[in-house]
């Protein structure tokens, strides 16, 4: 297995169905700086600095990657992470109002339940993959088993999917990799909005004596 990735930035990677000129254009509207590139097709991303430049609690820069919704017409977009020692695979499928779908893998256990997250499924991996010629058994099979470590089977699924970006996935960067910085104004607009939130949810629970839950539910 590869060294880990540069800076301690940790793995991950997504893999989106547009131009890098177009993928730049988004990742400078978000949170995270990035490495791309362009890889058959797709474009790879991954994170250049292990921290978000947003504020507490959202400033894990993976998590923040991993879950923030793609351009509509870039989907389906895929996503292969390593999240506190659980592999993570994502899709974003094409449609309107389609809901981003997770696995989650763990050393010793396999796939588990993630109530809270709509499950992706080995037919629509595959299908967001575009990957005809992948036998669904053997995927199901990496994802079923407990063996290796998150990186190991996130590099295994790529290997079958036939997708690129294994480099940017395992070493934060390959040939043809650029960087990209984040709007400094978008980043202040999004912690000014989670603090006036904050202090809404705040005022709410001084002035109910409870959580705001509570107090909507004291109003019934």
């Amino acid at each position: 297995m590869a060294a880990d990735a540069r800076s301690g930035t940790g793995h991950g990677l997504l893999l989106v169905r547009r131009s890098p000129a177009s993928v730049g254009r988004w990742l400078r509207k978000g949170l995270v700086a990035a490495t791309m590139a362009p890889l058959d097709g797709w474009t790879g991303v991954t994170v250049s600095e292990h921290t978000a430049r947003s504020a507490a609690p959202y400033d894990a820069a993976l998590e923040v990657l991993a879950a923030r919704p793609a351009p509509r017409g870039g989907r389906p977009v895929l996503g292969f992470f390593d999240l506190q020692g659980r592999a993570v695979v994502t899709v974003q499928p094409a449609g309107v109002r389609k809901a981003q779908q997770w696995a989650v893998w763990e050393p010793r256990t396999g796939v588990v339940e993630t109530p809270s997250l709509p499950r992706l499924g080995v037919p629509g991996l595959l299908a967001a993959a575009g990957a005809g010629g992948a036998r669904g058994e053997d995927v199901a099979g990496v994802l079923r088993s407990g063996d290796g470590t998150p990186l190991d089977v996130l590099v295994t699924l790529l290997g079958l999917l036939g997708l690129p970006g294994r480099d940017l996935l395992e070493r934060g960067d390959c040939p043809g990799a650029s960087d990209v910085e984040p709007s400094t104004r978008g980043v202040l607009m999004f912690d000014r909005l989670v603090a006036d939130e904050a202090q809404h949810r705040a005022e709410w629970e001084a002035a109910w004596g409870g959580s705001a839950a509570d107090g909507a539910r004291e109003t019934r």
